[in-house]
Parts: structure tokens; sequence; C-alpha cells
């Protein structure tokens, strides 16, 4: 990946997120008459895919440190860090939150992820959101959830808020709006096979745009980027080494598996055929 001065990330980390990258949580319901107002906020797995977009997967990472206060709940504290080749190193921001009350530990992650990704701008046009959202409601359990109908109205709001402010939303990029799931059978990760005389090619799934050779502690693995239907880049990770998979390759048969480790989400790819190689324009 070509490398970007610190204003290029500035303003592409802040570029307003799709409506489909967000999610929606209840801030005050009304019991009486079953309208709550809500606040809309950035899912993780979007803040993820928005730093492998501009800066790559290996140009950041993040790290966390629970937080013991006096008397207070506990917390958990999150550091995002992204490398900046003027630098020459990596720079970190950090932020935190509370446990939550479900899920404490795994709560106070996901919201310090968060808070410590508005740090670097991303998604802080939603601070911007001051007037209130009223939606219908419904009871479930001991807590209120959104009525599903009332997705669209949600979408209006913050559709409406970046038309006032001029901002263009970016196209989904959440692990979900990625990935366009392989309808044929895989076979093992490797070259395709021979093609049978008189069968049709086998149909292109994705598109190699990069990869790179990563040695760990417990072998390889081949880091590729992969560009689906619409521009839509995917990063995986191919176990051991893969020579085959060089930029222009296409792929069929492709079979990607979601993998998280603590709240990083990240996707394995376990089987793929290539089909052939994207002739340079």
């Amino acid at each position: 990946m070509a490398q970007k001065d610190a204003k290029t990330i500035k303003d592409e980390l802040a570029r307003p997120f799709a409506p489909e990258d967000l999610e929606w949580r209840i801030q005050y319901a009304n019991e009486k008459t079953n309208r709550g107002i809500v606040v809309p906020y950035v899912t993780n797995r979007a803040i993820q895919a928005r730093l492998d977009e501009v800066v790559g997967i290996a140009g950041w990472y993040n790290d966390y440190k629970p937080w013991h206060g006096a008397n207070k709940k506990e917390a958990q504290i999150c550091g995002i860090s992204i490398y900046f080749e003027e630098r020459g190193g990596f720079i970190t921001k950090w932020d935190g939150a509370e446990d939550s009350d479900i899920e404490p530990v795994k709560g106070g992650l996901s919201d310090s992820m968060k808070r410590a990704a508005v740090q670097w701008g991303i998604g802080r046009v939603l601070y911007s959101m001051t007037d209130p959202v009223w939606v219908d409601i419904e009871p479930r359990g001991r807590s209120w959830a959104i009525q599903k109908k009332e997705r669209s109205v949600m979408d209006s709001a913050y559709l409406s808020l970046l038309n006032t402010l001029k901002l263009q939303p970016a196209a989904p990029i959440g692990a979900q709006s990625q990935l366009t799931p392989a309808e044929t059978g895989a076979a093992n990760a490797g070259p395709a096979p021979q093609q049978a005389a008189g069968k049709p090619a086998p149909v292109c799934d994705c598109i190699v745009r990069g990869a790179a050779l990563q040695k760990g502690m417990n072998g390889s693995s081949t880091v590729v980027s992969l560009e689906y239907p619409g521009k839509k880049l995917v990063s995986a990770y191919a176990r051991g080494e893969h020579p085959q998979l060089v930029p222009g390759v296409m792929l069929s048969g492709v079979k990607l598996v979601k993998r998280q480790q603590d709240t990083v989400v990240f996707y394995v790819l376990e089987a793929y055929q290539i089909v052939s190689v994207q002739q340079a324009a």
C-alpha cells in the first residue's frame, strides 16, 4: 500500500460511514408511549475495516489496559496505534469506557475501542447529531428494543444530518457488507484442477490485489487483499505460503471463514481455485 501523509489519513478516517455500518441504541425510553430516543454508533467491525482500508492491515494495531479507579466501576482503556511514514513510527491515541452491566469486560473493551476511534476522527461526525431521533420501541425482557420497522427512520435522520453538513457517506465497508458468499463448492486451497473439455469456466468470485508473506512464532501465513465486485476489499489470512497468490490472480470457489481473537475480527482464506490471471491494462 502506498504511504499516505497525515492529512490524507486524517481525512480518509473521518469520512462519514454508510448507514449500513451504523447501529443504534436506546438512550431514553418512555414506557407509557412505547417511544424512545435513539443514538447511532459505528460498529467495531466497521472501525476495523476502515483502518484496514486507510492504512492497511499492517499499519495499525490496538491495545487494551484495565483501569481501576478508587471506589469507581471497573473500566477498560483502548489505544489505537497508526503508523506514520513521515514520523517513522506509530502514534497512539487512548480512550476508555466503564465495564457494561451485561458481559462487563467484553462490553468495556468494545466501547473503549469505539471511543479511541473517535480520537482519530472515526465516526466523530455522529456527535453533530444533536436533534433527538424518536422511534417506536418494544419491551424485550427487562429492557427495550427498537422496532425493526424504524430502521428507515434512523437511516433518514442520519443521511439528513450529512446533507446538512454537505457530506457524502462512504460505501459500506463493515464485515457483513464486504463478503460475497461463495455459492459454489469450495475445493482445498490451491490451484484449480484442469477444466474438463466442454464445461464452462468457473465464475470469478474475486481478484487478488495484494499479497505478503507473514512469519510468526507458530509458522507462516500469507496475507491477501481480495477485491470483490463493487471495488470492495477484504483482507484475509491463508495458512502457509501461497506463491501462486499474486496481484491480478482471479479466484473462484472462495471460502472465507470469520474468526475472532479477543475483540479483533479477521478472516481466514480456507479454500479457493485459480481461474486465470487478469491482464494489465
